[in-house]
């Protein structure tokens, strides 16, 4: 089939989804269709499935829990799937990079580029005369086919009932240019995207640092000893600093039972501050000193040493502050700020491991990227599948005997249900007890004016419980 028609029947299938609609099932089957148009192209493009089932997997979290986040990372694995389409071995940030510009102006770009002999041959291929006959054909039919229309209707009165029993009231300027956006969106989907120079150029940047020759390694060897001298004076005195640093805090949690919430909160912040810059200048040290042939001198046993060094300690700095955050969620209940600290420190813990990865198995900057890069998004896909909203009222409502109502009703529409069983449950005052009645109440309106397009999984579930 013509690529402008796939394009076309595919926009149509857009609008008719998405057209004044919210977010739902027509995630999922639009997700199911961009899939199918990708796979049908695999004479010219690679089908990556792993990508393509993660991709259809964000859908169902949307299903499952409709969140500005589940969204987000929806198209986030939109456009790495995407890019993947057009090379299935390219880094995950420069698949993401591609697919978003594919989405955007993969039709300008191609349009721009000068095709080669075998490109003009597709080209006329695409546009062959007898193409051309059946649209012009198409077009003068449905002229033709309107014009009769309106005269028949006035001729006969059952006729005409039926043609008014048609409208066309959805038609609309609007309607119009998110139908062509919408074709546009498609069209760039299903050509090609000429990126073999980016690509080559991501493929010959390797994960491993090339062994120098050993008259390289004795032509640099005063630099390298005074590198490994500059390094070995800062380490040990990073994690001299380090060490006290942690003995106070260990001091710190042993007497926290003297110290007040906003003390400890306090506390947890400044851990994670500290944290951060101690882990940004690891990352910057580690990748100064080791980022060529000091990898491979033979007396660098003390610098890899006492970086080992550096990351263990910072790795026990994670442990404590994992704890304070815990004790303090313990006491105060879940928030998101508090779920933020610690998706930040398992990401850290990440960031150690790949940083000891790196010089322990002499690495690449380019290691470092596409490693930690692809383990945020790893993680962005396994996070949109916890509805959030809902996990934090549970916990906060079935651990806590004071929660924070006022912060439950200020998150998501998702947990309405919760909270107005919570309050029949148990004695709520009457200021909160209204404003959890209005909530629910408008959720249940949400959910009853939603049209099939945008079906989640609550539609599923008995929500009149009034």
């Amino acid at each position: 089939m013509n690529i402008h028609i796939k394009s076309l029947l595919s926009a149509l299938a857009f609008s008719l989804l998405f057209y004044s609609k919210s977010f739902g099932l027509n995630l999922f089957l639009i997700s199911i269709l961009v899939v199918v148009l990708v796979s049908t192209l695999k004479e010219t493009r690679t089908m990556s499935w792993g990508y393509a089932l993660t991709y259809i997997l964000t859908s169902i979290f949307i299903l499952i829990n409709p969140t500005g986040f589940t969204v987000f990372v929806h198209f986030m694995a939109l456009m790495v799937f995407i890019g993947k389409s057009i090379s299935s071995k390219t880094s995950l940030y420069l698949s993401w990079l591609l697919g978003f510009t594919k989405l955007l102006v993969a039709s300008i770009a191609n349009f721009i580029q000068r095709q080669n002999s075998v490109e003009e041959k597709d080209v006329k291929k695409e546009t062959s005369p007898k193409l051309l006959n059946r649209l012009k054909g198409g077009f003068f039919a449905g002229i033709l086919l309107i014009l009769f229309a309106t005269l028949y209707k006035n001729a006969n009165p059952v006729f005409e009932n039926l043609v008014d029993q048609i409208s066309f009231d959805f038609i609309s300027f609007p309607w119009v240019f998110f139908t062509f956006l919408g074709y546009v969106v498609f069209l760039n989907i299903l050509r090609p995207l000429d990126a073999q120079e980016l690509i080559a150029v991501d493929a010959s940047q390797k994960n491993e640092l090339e062994t120098p020759t050993e008259i390289e390694i004795i032509g640099q060897k005063k630099q390298l000893e005074s590198e490994h001298t500059l390094g070995s004076f800062i380490f040990i005195a990073l994690n001299f600093l380090l060490v006290f640093f942690l003995v106070t805090d260990g001091i710190y949690l042993f007497q926290k039972g003297d110290i007040s919430n906003a003390e400890y909160s306090a506390s947890v912040h400044q851990g994670v501050y500290a944290l951060m810059f101690s882990i940004v200048l690891a990352i910057i040290l580690i990748l100064y000193f080791f980022r060529g042939n000091l990898n491979f001198h033979k007396e660098n046993t003390q610098i890899k040493t006492l970086t080992y060094v550096w990351i263990s300690l910072n790795i026990i700095l994670i442990v404590f502050t994992s704890y304070k955050n815990f004790t303090y969620v313990e006491a105060l209940g879940l928030t998101y700020k508090r779920i933020g600290v610690f998706v930040y420190l398992l990401l850290t813990l990440t960031g150690l491991i790949t940083a000891y990865i790196k010089v322990a198995e002499v690495k690449s900057f380019v290691y470092l990227v596409r490693t930690n890069i692809a383990t945020v998004f790893a993680f962005l896909v396994l996070s949109a599948a916890v509805p959030w909203d809902k996990a934090i009222t549970y916990f906060n409502l079935s651990t806590l005997e004071n929660p924070d109502i006022h912060y439950l009703i200020d998150l998501g529409d998702t947990n309405s249900i919760q909270l107005y069983d919570y309050a029949k449950e148990k004695e709520v005052n009457y200021d909160l007890n209204i404003s959890i009645q209005e909530k629910y109440d408008e959720y249940l309106t949400l959910q009853s004016e939603k049209t099939w397009q945008e079906y989640t999984f609550a539609q599923l579930a008995k929500t009149d419980t009034k």
